[in-house]
């Protein structure tokens, strides 16, 4: 029996101050999409040292990093902190794993948060607070759907197709069109918003800006899920 591709993901912190200490989790709907494509779950404790971290490379054949809350400014140059922050020890962990992950060229999906870390752990910025333009991308108590362009010759246009795509969104945050890492192409828009992006060359490395895990009922999960799991498989029969 052949095994599924083993799919890393990223984890958060919660603070406890109980015996049993702290979580370091992840939502299930991340789970449910890649067990859904046909992949297999394995989650990586954001406390892990550096040195373990290329044990579990090791055991994995793609990465997902997931959403959550804003990337600590000071490893971006980007002033104060606009909303609630990550940990700067997951934080560092995260972009530790995205510099290891591209450097084995192992696939890799980064949504929202995770697409954002994409860009840091490389040297490029972020707009650390989209202030009016939020509102056509974020409401408070949950997403605000709205359109965005996917661009031709894309891999998420060969996902996706080219032209209009809807899209939810729970960020006010985003990629500093000005300073995009070298390598990294936008791959969809929402107004003047970078709501996609990919990486030059053959592996699997995609970051989207809003949360097809969210949305099981329309194409979105299914489809870009489905690529990347299969890339996974593919990337590890070479």
């Amino acid at each position: 029996m052949i095994s599924p591709p083993r799919i890393g993901l990223t984890t958060t912190r919660i603070a406890r101050d109980v015996p049993g200490g702290d979580l370091y989790i992840h939502p299930s709907t991340y789970d449910k999409a890649v067990t859904a494509a046909g992949g297999l779950p394995v989650a990586i404790p954001a406390f892990m040292p550096e040195e373990l971290l290329d044990h579990y490379l090791d055991m994995i054949d793609g990465m997902l990093f997931i959403g959550g809350a804003d990337l600590p400014p000071a490893l971006y140059g980007g002033g104060e902190p606009t909303g609630a922050t990550l940990d700067l020890h997951v934080a560092q962990n995260h972009l530790t794993l995205v510099k290891k992950v591209f450097s084995r060229g192992l696939p890799a999906l980064g949504i929202c948060l995770g697409m954002q870390e994409f860009n840091v752990a490389f040297g490029g910025k972020l707009i650390p607070d989209l202030g009016e333009r939020a509102a056509l991308h974020v409401r408070r108590g949950g997403p605000q759907y709205h359109w965005g362009t996917i661009e031709p010759g894309t891999r998420l246009a060969g996902i996706f197709g080219a032209g209009g795509i809807r899209l939810n969104s729970f960020h006010h945050q985003a990629l500093d069109p000005d300073r995009l890492v070298e390598g990294i192409r936008i791959a969809a828009w929402s107004g003047d918003v970078i709501e996609a992006v990919e990486f030059e060359g053959n592996i699997f490395r995609v970051g989207v800006q809003w949360h097809p895990e969210r949305m099981p009922e329309d194409r979105h999960c299914g489809r870009l899920f489905a690529a990347f799991v299969a890339s996974c498989a593919a990337q590890r029969s070479i």
